[in-house]
């Protein structure tokens, strides 16, 4: 709620630490947030649900990448794991190099 005060069109510039969710990201993930909130690796009814949910958008986002393998698309929860994720796998993948 904005305090009354506030300015009639407010201009956000620290996107930088976060950003206002699309209307249409929003309306996807509030099943998830309200309804499905269970852990999709756990074999319970509701974390299995979740887990097919996150499985069929992993393939719509493969589809939109290119990608070869459904596998390639992996989820994470944050920017500090999603870049923890691309060193350690490009390390991975060329153990040779010394530096990155």
């Amino acid at each position: 709620m904005m305090p009354s005060n506030a300015p009639a069109k407010l201009v956000y510039l620290d996107n930088n630490a976060t950003t206002r969710i699309d209307p249409k990201v929003l309306d996807t993930m509030i099943p998830y947030l309200d309804e499905f909130y269970g852990n999709p690796s756990s074999i319970y009814e509701l974390g299995s649900t979740v887990g097919r949910s996150m499985e069929k958008a992993r393939e719509k986002v493969q589809s939109l990448i290119g990608a070869k393998y459904s596998s390639e698309v992996i989820f994470t929860s944050s920017a500090t794991e999603a870049t923890t994720t691309a060193i350690m796998s490009a390390l991975e993948a060329q153990p040779q190099k010394k530096r990155l």
